[in-house]
This record gives structure tokens, C-alpha cells and sequence, in this order.
């Protein structure tokens, strides 16, 4: 799916059907001109960090911005929407897409990790609320449907296991 791509980044219609892809060592990431957004799977025991925004309850993420790499846009993110600092991320899986417009041959970043804290947030037009909350809630909230969440979460919690 993954071929040249273009540099559009608005939110994409929740009308697409996504793809997980699991990063193992020594595999071959798409082009870093097709990464168009990042997320964080913040871990910690049975619960995980999780945001409200406009759609409902998801993880905190969002779009990279023109000349940031994946990490500084993965920083401002978590900060901006989830309150939050974290470090020993580890990029566990890239999420591609059905779409056909702008988003066509773009991918979406996934990191976890389990460090991390919250610190203070504040509300905004990109997350209404914030919280610590069971796996199990997250999945019971999550707006866009659970069809790939427990898989995803379950090899994010592999990803951690191995280093």
C-alpha cells in the first residue's frame, strides 16, 4: 500500500478501514515521507492513558507537523492532549489505510510505553477530558469500534516484553 505520498494532514473520516502492521527488528519502515501521524499506548498495569475529543474516547496522538520528526511530534502530542511526559518509547506498529484521497499511502505511527506521568492538563478542542482508565473501559469507550484494538494492545504489551 505504501508508495509516494503527499504532504495533506487533516483528520481522516472514521469511514476508512485501517491496517495494523507489527515492526519487528530489523524491518523495513515505510518512507519517513508517509508518516502522517503518531499515537502513544501509554501502559501501565491493567490500565492506560487514554483522551476525549470530538469524536469520543481515544488515545492521545495527533498529525506531525511540517519539519517534525516523529518523536518531537509525538512529545508535543502527549503533552497537548494527554498532560502527559513519557520516555522508553518503542515504536511497535504502523497503521495503514483503505483511503483513496489525500491520506492514500500514508501511515499512522504507533508507540507504547509503560513510563509515564501525567502532569497538567488542560482542556482543549483537541482533548475535552483526560484519564487513567481499565483496558477494558478504553475498549468499552473507544469511539471508532473495537474490530483491532485488543490485537493492537496485546502486541503493544509483547513490544514492552521485549525490551
Amino acid at each position: 500500500m505504501v508508495s509516494g505520498c503527499e504532504a495533506k494532514k487533516e483528520n481522516p473520516p472514521m469511514s476508512y478501514k485501517f491496517f495494523p502492521r507489527y515492526v519487528k527488528e530489523g524491518a523495513k519502515l515505510p518512507l519517513e515521507e508517509c508518516f502522517s501521524a503518531v499515537f502513544l499506548m501509554a501502559l501501565q498495569g491493567s490500565k492506560m492513558l487514554a483522551i476525549r475529543n470530538d469524536r469520543g474516547w481515544d488515545i492521545p496522538g495527533g498529525h506531525i507537523e511540517t519539519g517534525e520528526t516523529p518523536k518531537k511530534a509525538l512529545v508535543r502530542e502527549i503533552k497537548e492532549e494527554g498532560g502527559a511526559s513519557f520516555r522508553n518509547e518503542k515504536l511497535f506498529a504502523f497503521i495503514e489505510s483503505d483511503a483513496q484521497d489525500r491520506y492514500k499511502d500514508k501511515v499512522m505511527l504507533m508507540y507504547v510505553t509503560k513510563d509515564f506521568e501525567l502532569g497538567e492538563f488542560v482542556p482543549s478542542e483537541d482533548a475535552f477530558e483526560r484519564e487513567v482508565i481499565e483496558v477494558e473501559e478504553f475498549l468499552r469507550r473507544y469511539h471508532g469500534g473495537v474490530s483491532f484494538w485488543g490485537e493492537l494492545i496485546l502486541k503493544a504489551r509483547e513490544a514492552l516484553q521485549t525490551g
